[in-house]
This record gives C-alpha cells, structure tokens and sequence, in this order.
C-alpha cells in the first residue's frame, strides 16, 4: 500500500492548483477502490479534502461511513480526523470513543496528540499529550508518524532523549527512502534533547550520517536531496548543503517558481520605498526583466504572473494597455489555479489595487472589489470556525485585525471606483461601510504601537475618500477638512510618501487649497514643515512594546538555564540567532 502512495501523482509546472488537485483526487480514489479498508490511503484523502467546501463533505461522508460500520474503531478514528481544526471538541470524543472500542488500535493517541499538544489549539494540555504519544509509541515504536509528533508537539527531555535514541534504532537497521526520511526527525529529537554546549559533538554524529545517507545513492529520490541538504547544514557544510538543493531544484522542479527565481531573490533585495527612485527603477526594470522568463517557465504559476504586473506597474513610461493587458493574462490563470470554488479575497484585491493606484479601468476595479468582498465574506466565515478553536486570543485579535483591514480596503477601492465613476450615492454607501469598520479596527488594535498604525493609515485612506466624494458634489469647503484630516492622520501613522512618485493626496488637497485662496506659506507652514521633518527621518527606531514579558526557560552556550526570574530587575537584551 505504502508504493501506491509513493506513486501518487506529483504537481508538475504545466499543472494549474486545480487540474492537479482534481488528478490527486481521482487517483486518491482508485486506490481507494482497490483497498476500500486500509486506513492510511483514506486518511490521505481525508487530508487532500482541505478547501472549505470539500472538508464540510467529507466530515458529513465518515459521520455516515461510521454510523454503517456499527462504531468501528478504524471509521472513528478517520471521522475525528475530519474534525479536527473545526469541531475539535467533539473530534476528541470521537478518538477517545474509539479508544474505548479497541484499546489496541493505537491511532487515535495520535489525534488525541494534535489537539492536547499543539499551542494555538484551546484543549492544550501537554501532559494530556505527552501521555498519548507514550501510548502511541509504546504500541508502535517503528512506526515514523509517532517520533513526528514527539519532535513536533512534546517538550519532556525525557521523552525527546529516549524517542531520539529508539528512532536511531530503527533508520539504521533500514536503507528505504521512508527511513532516511526519518533522519530528519531523528535530528530535530537529538538537538531539542541536548544542551546546546555538546552540540559540536552532535554535529560530527550528523555528519557521520550524513555520509551514510549518500552513500545509499537514492537519486531518484526527492527526500533523499531534502534529507541531504539538512543534515548538511546542520554539520556546517554549507557547500555541501548547496549542492543538495541544487541537485534537488535540477531533478525535482517546484510547479510554482523556477530555481532562478529564489536566486535573483537572494541577490536583489526590495530596496524600500523609502529608497532613491533609481534605485527602485532599476529593481523593478530588472525584476520584469526576469520575469517575463518566469512565467514562460512557469506559465501556470500565479506568483509569477503577479511579480509581472507589479513589475510593469511601478515603471514609468509602460503603457496603459500593457498594464491592462498583464491584469487580463493574471486574472485568467488566478482563475484557472482556482477552479470552481473561485479565487481568494487576496487575489481580486490584489488585481483591482494595482489597477486603482494607477487609475485604469474603474468599472472593472469596482467589479473585482464587489467580487473580492464577497468572497471575502466566505473566508471569514472559515476564519471564524478556525478562531473558535484557538487558545490563544492574541492571535484571534490579529486575525481579526487583518479581517477588518482586508474589509477596509475592499470598500476603499469599491469607493475610490464609484467616485471616478461619478456615482456619488453609491460611495456614500460604501463610506458608511468602511466607517462601520473603522471603529471596530481601533477597538481591536488598542494600544499597539503597529496596530495604531495600520489604523491611522486606514483611517487616512478613509478620508481621502471622503474628500474626493465632498470635490465631486462640488463641497469644497467639506473637502478641505477632509484632506486635513487625512493628510494628518498619515502623518500621525508616519506614512512617507514614495520618493520620485506623486503624492496624490497632499497634491490634490494643496490644489484645492490654493483654489480656496491658501497661500504657499500658509500650506508649508501647516503641512509642509512636518512633512519633510518625516521624509528625513530614519525608517527604522526602537519602538517600546510596555508588555510584560512572555515566560520562558531558554539554555545559552554553555548549557546554563535562563528564565524570567533569574533576569528580575536586570536590564536585559535577548539576542536570538538560528545555531546551524
């Protein structure tokens, strides 16, 4: 069964996301077919069910599938699994339901594992997990997927030591690829269980398995590069790691990006908008360059399209047409890669963003922020789901604070759009949403320095709007004030605006001004001055969090424990750096 799984199909660059994922389906299901009992083939396809629409039918199919056996305990156990990240309470019921059924079959314990151990989930309780994948591997010390979740959920030494020295047990008595695999757990175990002042020592084992790998010869094997290129960098042989990952971009090409892709990343960092507009041109110049290669390598590929119109979009002198032209090509293959439960929020904003900022098309920049904020909608729905899971309400709130700004911007640009398309009531209407929005954002961005931001700058678009629909009823006056107010709430937000680019909104309330009988001293000296003060200022400063700090336990160097207490009263500065 494990070879049929192997020999699932893998995405290739000529694929869309949907034409391979509807390829995985069919296969998934054939096996299925052929096997109808075994139990890792349709847990594969229980994970391969993952957009939103499919897991709500594939929870419905094991509730029934279990309902038929009678309460088997395999069917249970595939029905919890379903429920996972959206019904967790009850997904625990059914594991410990079937654990109760028959106490010798061991999957459960793992199920149990994901929802005791991992951090964000609201059931966290690491003894509760700790426990189970004890039992699980007490009743399974061979099998990988229970030394997975001890490295990736579990923070008993004990527990880590001891399971790092049973799974060294088995991958080396085996050569298969599944084993040499398992090295790469093997050595998350061995470096979590040991102080970090004998890792010198663990880095010469990790070499010494490292050459055992190679020496295997699996090269027609992607793990075997993957396994390869980690246990390099984890015995300082960066060389050597290079060369795996190489071999492994040559033999096994990503469907989404090619290898000179992450390439030209690593030698052609964004410079900034803060940066001289020369240096942004010759970025964005050399960045279409390359990615006009891109996408005829990858022609299916939505990042790569993307990279295209942003490039063509910030470099000055590209026609109107072959702007429209690269959001017509982007569009279709965000289509494609979609399939029929249509494309993200993301991605429509994306698109209609880009097309606003430059003033083209309004009727289709208003067709793709209806379009976006509907499906927008969708995804919050998820979202909430996923939110009534989680432990951890920080994390709620940012997600609900980027929820509220997605929200923000589509109206924004559903506004923006109405307003070039002179239909002032329908922007009244979409004004009225986003201020709705606004004051919900402020509440949940409280007092964090980051979130104040992104507020005051949302609320700066905002009033930009407001201004542009009070010019198009000919309100000057009211206009006036509402540039005041966005222009200062940018300010407030330490907006710059982008050197070598038209500052549209101070050049549009500096218009109205002067046409309202303001003078240019007048102007510099209530807006200018401050301008330039920010314009001139350092992008980056030390910003004070005044949050306590969070509790830790943490080894230095020489294998001393650090924690909160020992450092009470001391000024202190944490340095965190990756030890490989």
């Amino acid at each position: 069964m494990q070879a049929g799984l192997d020999a699932l199909p893998k995405q290739a660059p000529a694929d869309t996301d949907w034409g391979f994922h509807e390829k995985e389906l069919a296969a998934i299901q054939a096996l299925i077919r052929q096997h109808p009992q075994d139990l890792f083939v349709q847990r594969y396809y229980i994970w391969a069910m993952g957009e939103p629409t499919e897991r709500r039918k594939v929870i419905d199919e094991y509730k029934e599938k279990v309902a038929r056996s009678g309460g088997d305990a395999q069917m249970a156990y595939l029905h919890g699994v379903t429920l996972i990240g959206r019904q967790s309470a009850e997904s625990i019921k059914v594991f410990e339901g079937a654990l109760q059924k028959d106490a010798k079959f061991a999957w459960p314990h793992l199920g149990l594992v994901e929802l005791y151990g991992a951090p964000q989930f609201r059931f966290r309780n690491k003894a509760k997990a700790d426990a189970h994948v004890k039992a699980f591997l007490d009743a399974c010390p061979s099998s990988f997927d229970g030394y997975q979740h001890l490295a990736r959920f579990s923070e008993n030494k004990e527990m880590i030591r001891d399971g790092a020295a049973n799974l060294r047990r088995v991958v080396e008595k085996r050569s298969d690829i599944h084993a040499v695999a398992a090295y790469q757990t093997l050595w998350d175990l061995e470096y979590k269980g040991t102080a970090q002042s004998e890792y010198e020592a663990l880095r010469k084992k990790t070499a010494a398995d490292v050459q055992r790998i190679r020496g295997l010869k699996l090269i027609d094997k992607k793990e075997w590069y993957e396994t390869l290129e980690e246990g390099y960098k984890l015995a300082n042989d960066q060389k050597s790691a290079d060369w795996a990952k190489d071999e492994k971009e040559r033999r096994y090409p990503s469907p989404w990006a090619p290898a000179s892709y992450g390439k030209w990343s690593e030698d052609h960092k964004y410079p900034g908008e803060d940066a001289p507009a020369d240096a942004r041109r010759v970025y964005y110049t050399d960045l279409l360059a390359h990615a006009n290669e891109w996408v005829q390598q990858r022609p299916n590929s939505t990042s790569m399209w993307f990279l295209r119109l942003d490039a063509l979009s910030h470099i000055e002198g590209v026609s109107s047409t072959e702007i429209e032209s690269a959001a017509d090509q982007l569009l279709a293959i965000v289509r494609k890669n979609a399939g029929p439960p249509g494309p993200m929020s993301r991605d429509y904003f994306r698109i209609a963003r880009t097309l606003s900022r430059k003033h083209l098309q309004s009727a289709r920049v208003l067709q793709l922020g209806l379009k976006g904020q509907e499906q927008a909608a969708m995804e919050q729905k998820e979202y909430a789901i996923l939110l009534s899971e989680l432990n951890d309400g920080q994390m709620r709130s940012e997600i609900r604070f980027y929820e509220l700004s997605d929200n923000i911007e589509a109206m924004r640009l559903i506004a923006g759009a109405h307003i070039e398309l002179k239909q002032p009531d329908k922007v009244q209407v979409a004004l009225a949403q986003m201020d709705e929005q606004l004051q919900e954002l402020k509440s949940v961005a409280g007092e964090k320095k980051d979130k104040q931001k992104g507020y005051l700058s949302e609320l700066s678009s905002y009033w930009g709007e407001m201004a542009r629909l009070a010019v198009l009823q000919e309100r000057k006056p009211d206009a006036m004030a509402f540039y005041q107010n966005a222009l200062l709430a940018r300010l407030d937000a330490g907006e710059r605006p982008i050197p070598g680019e038209t500052d549209e909104l101070a050049a549009e309330a500096k218009k109205l001004w002067t046409s309202l009988g303001g003078t240019e001293q007048a102007w510099s000296m209530w807006y200018g001055r401050r301008a330039n003060e920010l314009a001139q200022s350092a992008s980056l400063r030390w910003d004070e969090t005044n949050e306590p700090l969070a509790a830790f336990e943490l080894a230095d160097v020489n294998g001393k424990i650090w924690n909160v207490e020992a450092l009470k009263g001391k000024t202190t500065f944490l340095n965190f750096w990756a030890s490989w």
